[in-house]
């Protein structure tokens, strides 16, 4: 009994551990998403993320071995959850272009809805989960639906227009309508047909009940 008592002591003492532990992991992540946002991806030292998690450096080193790996945490922590509910929300959708499309249209609102987010995704750019608009992107253009005259360039140009526009959300100074017209824009550029284009643009964001429109 004695050493069943003991046992449960000591889990009971482990689980403590474990969410305390969580928590401060958290507080770290979330004070380093404000210093990334603001100084970028180089310019923060360890004592900048100390001050402001409000933590001790013994504790910082508890967690992480330096500032790249909290970059690379840090990214992982705070896109991943925003880009894998956009791609459950597009992957019933049909064609490279509406998924494409409606996929710009949320990853824009979710940009405008946390600045703070905006602006460390504009400025680190070190973000996993690109996978899907990439193959549509490459579908899109095999299938002549993206007609550009170059893809390596068409790409440079969309995704340097989006980090640009990330920036500008993250400024909070954007007219109405922003994250809608930089969508179109995108789709203009890779040569998509104006059919295609209104098709997204009139297709109601997923999860507010209008019924998904074919290709």
């Amino acid at each position: 009994m004695t050493t069943h008592k003991a046992r449960r002591k000591l889990d009971h003492r482990t689980r403590v551990g474990r969410e305390r532990s969580a928590r401060t992991e958290t507080r770290i992540l979330e004070a380093a998403l404000r210093v990334f946002a603001d100084m970028g991806p180089d310019a923060p030292t360890i004592d900048d993320f100390v001050q402001a998690a409000g933590i001790s450096r013994g504790t910082f080193y508890n967690h992480f071995d330096s500032v790249e790996e909290l970059l690379a945490a840090t990214s992982e922590w705070t896109t991943r959850e925003s880009l894998e509910a956009i791609e459950k929300a597009i992957e019933g959708l049909e064609g490279p272009a509406l998924r494409f499309g409606v996929g710009l249209r949320l990853f824009f609102a979710k940009a405008q809805a946390d600045p703070v987010w905006s602006t460390f995704v504009g400025r680190v750019w070190k973000v996993g989960g690109f996978e899907l608009p990439a193959r549509d992107f490459v579908q899109g253009l095999r299938l002549g639906i993206f007609r550009v005259s170059g893809s390596e360039a068409a790409r440079d140009l969309l995704f340097g227009g989006i980090r640009e526009a990330l920036l500008r959300m993250g400024s909070g100074r954007i007219p109405a309508g922003y994250g809608a017209q930089m969508t179109e824009l995108c789709l203009q550029a890779l040569g998509t047909d104006a059919r295609r284009i209104a098709a997204v643009m009139s297709h109601e964001l997923p999860g507010r009940g209008t019924p998904r429109r074919r290709r």
